[in-house]
Order: C-alpha cells, then sequence, then structure tokens
C-alpha cells in the first residue's frame, strides 16, 4: 500500500481523456455528479442501453455493485442515487460514469507499467481481459520491455507481428489482436511519457462486434513529482490515495512544494491517518519500511510523510508545524536513513523551528545520520533543553525499526 501512496490516481473518466488525447477509442459518454439532473444527461448522452460506473479509485467495482446495466430513464436515475448514496469498498464515490453498452465480441487486456526488477517501463498484454485478470495463467501473458529514450517502442514491434521479426518467437498480442495494433501501442506508449504517467492500464481492451477497438475502462497514475511540467494538473479535482476527499492539513502541505522553490528539495507529501504518533521521515524506500515497523511496534500513525531531496529550513518547518497541528497525538517519529547529501542541520534547525512554537510534549524519538548530524543533533538537544522536551536521540548505531520498539516504550 505504502509505495502507491504518492502517485496520482486518476478516476476513470480522467483516464480516459488522457486515452482519447491519444486517439485511443473510448465508449461515448457523460460525467454526472450529486444534483445533477440524471435524466437529462442521460437522454444527452442518446443511447438506450448503458452501463453507470461509481467513480472511485480502486478496482473490484463490478464485483462490489459499483457498476449497473441499465436500459430506461427509471434505471438510470435509480441507479445513479444508489451510487451517490453509498461508497464501495469502503471509498467515496466522487462522480457517475453513464457510457453507452458496447456489443462485446472480445475482451484483451493492455498496461505499461514500471517493472521494479528490471527498473525499466514493461508493456504487458493478455487476450484474456476483464475482471479476472488475476487468474490468467502466466503463460498466457506478454511481457515486453521498454527502453524510455526511445520515443518508438520499437522492441516490441516485431513481436506484434509488423516491423522486422526476424527469429523471435509467436506472440499473444500477434495471436490476439493481430494486424494493426503497432498503432494502438505506439498510442499508448505516447501518451505513457508525454503524460509523465507511472501506469496505464486498459482492462478491458474491446473488440465490439463491429471491428473497433474501445477502451472500456482506464486506469492510469501520474507520477506526481513530475506536477512542474503540467500546469493542467492543477485543473484536477482533489483526492487521496486514501479513497476520500483531501483534509485540510493534506491541502496544506500540498502547498509548500508550489511556487518559485518548488525544485529545492521535497517536503509537501502528507497522508493523513487515524493514528496517534506523529510521523515525520526522511526518504522513500525507508519510510515504508518504517511504517511497517510502526505497526509492528503496536504504534498507530498519524499521517504518512516524508522530506526528501535537501529541502531548506523554511520548507521542512512548515512541514513539522502542519504534521504537530493535529489534535490528539501521543507521539512523534522523526527516522530516516543514513543520508547522502540532505543537510541534517538545515532540515533538523526547520523542525526546530516547529519545535520552539508548538512546544509538544509527548515523547520524542529522533534517528538520522548524514552530512552534518552532529550539528543537527546539538541543534534538536538545545531545543529540548529550553522548551522542557521528552527526546532520545540515535544515530546509524541504531536500526530505524528498533527505535519504533524505543518509542512505543516511551509512549505506553
Amino acid at each position: 500500500m505504502w509505495e502507491s501512496l504518492f502517485y496520482m490516481n486518476l478516476y476513470e473518466w480522467e483516464g480516459k481523456e488522457l486515452l482519447k488525447k491519444h486517439g485511443i477509442a473510448t465508449p461515448k459518454g457523460v460525467v454526472v455528479r450529486r444534483g445533477d439532473d440524471f435524466v437529462s444527461k442521460y437522454t444527452e448522452l442518446g443511447a438506450k442501453e448503458v452501463v453507470v460506473k461509481a467513480q472511485v479509485l480502486s478496482g473490484k467495482r463490478g464485483k462490489n455493485n459499483g457498476i449497473k446495466f441499465c436500459s430506461s430513464v427509471d434505471e438510470v436515475k435509480r441507479a445513479c442515487e444508489q451510487l451517490f448514496s453509498t461508497n464501495i469498498r469502503g471509498q467515496y464515490v466522487a462522480a457517475v460514469l453513464i457510457e453507452e453498452k458496447l456489443v462485446i465480441a472480445g475482451e484483451h487486456y493492455f498496461s505499461i507499467v514500471y517493472d521494479t526488477t528490471t527498473k525499466q517501463p514493461m508493456l504487458i498484454y493478455s487476450e484474456a481481459g476483464g475482471g479476472d485478470i488475476e487468474e490468467v495463467d502466466e503463460k498466457n501473458i506478454g511481457k515486453y520491455l521498454l527502453d524510455i529514450r526511445q520515443e518508438t517502442p520499437s522492441s516490441v514491434l516485431p513481436l506484434i507481428g509488423e516491423g522486422e521479426s526476424g527469429n523471435v518467437a509467436p506472440s499473444p498480442i500477434r495471436g490476439g489482436v493481430g494486424g494493426g495494433v503497432s498503432a494502438f501501442v505506439q498510442s499508448l506508449w505516447t501518451c505513457f511519457l508525454t503524460e509523465d504517467t507511472r501506469q496505464i492500464e486498459i482492462n478491458p481492451l474491446v473488440k465490439t462486434a463491429d471491428g473497433r477497438w474501445v477502451a472500456a475502462d482506464a486506469k492510469i497514475a501520474l507520477d506526481e513529482d513530475a506536477f512542474y511540467r503540467h500546469e493542467e494538473w492543477k485543473n484536477l479535482e482533489p483526492r487521496t490515495m486514501m479513497g476520500r476527499l483531501p483534509t485540510e492539513r493534506e491541502l496544506a502541505v500540498k502547498k509548500i512544494d508550489e511556487g518559485e522553490g518548488y525544485y529545492r528539495g521535497t517536503a509537501g507529501k502528507y497522508i493523513e491517518m487515524d493514528g496517534d504518533i506523529a510521523i515525520l521521515f526522511s526518504g522513500g524506500g525507508a519510510s515504508i519500511a518504517n511504517m511497517d515497523a510502526l505497526i509492528k511496534a503496536g504504534l498507530k500513525p498519524a499521517n504518512y510523510t516524508e522530506y526528501s531531496g535537501n529541502p531548506p529550513r523554511e520548507k521542512v518547518a512548515a512541514l513539522a508545524k502542519i504534521v504537530l497541528s493535529k489534535p490528539g497525538l501521543k507521539g512523534l517519529w522523526i527516522a530516516g536513513g543514513v543520508a547522502n547529501f540532505t543537510n541534517i542541520a538545515e532540515t533538523f534547525q526547520g523542525i526546530v523551528d516547529a519545535f520552539d512554537e508548538i512546544k509538544p510534549m509527548y515523547p520524542i524519538v529522533v534517528r538520522r545520520a548524514g552530512p552534518f548530524e552532529e550539528e543537527g543533533m546539538r541543534l534538536m538537544k538545545e531545543c529540548a533543553e529550553r522548551n522542557g522536551l521528552t527526546i532520545q536521540f540515535f544515530g546509524k548505531e541504531k536500526s530505524m525499526s528498533d527505535t519504533a520498539g524505543v518509542l512505543a516504550k516511551l509512549v505506553k
């Protein structure tokens, strides 16, 4: 779960807008929201047989009553009312998409995702698409590595039956989709690159009875760190990866990395949770592991946040003040690995600024190491003395997960 917190997942209708932008066909549809006239929207669509789909950020809608088939005004109105009055797998229904019902001759699966082993994008294809894609035998799934430096996925074209084939084994794409698919793969790849996505999944890619290829669904995740290249992202509706509307603190933290100093490190990542242990992490992979360590220690996180890339004092101070503003906190864990270039004293000075203002009276555990760590620890200890704070300090001699246990004993 933690590794996906800071990708911006798009709602289905938003993802389909991106696909259409790059020439990939989608069903004709309209988006309705709470308070809209569902009947007029349905009439505007001009299709009698429709699919009414809840717009949430998780999958498995079909198995959780989030997709309904309708063929009349009354059925559409009732379906919209039902979807807006509930949640899907605990997630807020942001909107409802009403689409023409397709006459399906076949369903396929296409996606481009990052392969964590090779650190490369990978095209994935299966002739068997639809709701049970997880159950498809691995041997019936084609996987093709792509080169991020190439605007054309030339390494894939021979595998799909177009271009120089050479001595290439038979491809499931060639047997499934057939000729002309290179244009589709090119559009998908162009969308993946130019829109700064982390994932594009079309499941199913439908072959209609009249011979059209249509993306019947779209699951797209954007890389939030590329926001400075996409002014249009500011028009996207607020959302969190927790499947609910963002809190005031989440919206406030997001503004930290905006403006002229956006490139000076990152401190604008924050997800609010139900626990009572505040967190200030630094670094990515270690932060993910630390969340598990905190929970195993019997504590409940009040938030997930991290700062990285050597952010300046003022950014870290702004983040710390917002993290510590949550009511009912019982502890604070400041943890990170051994930094390579982040100035520990500079970032700790930002946290000290927040401490001097807020003066938290609950236990605090600090584990950090890296450039200027001695100066940083001195600043933190002086702050503790003048404010009467309860802080225990650790460097690289003690593992981060062990310090979660230290905090648990202090809190309990």
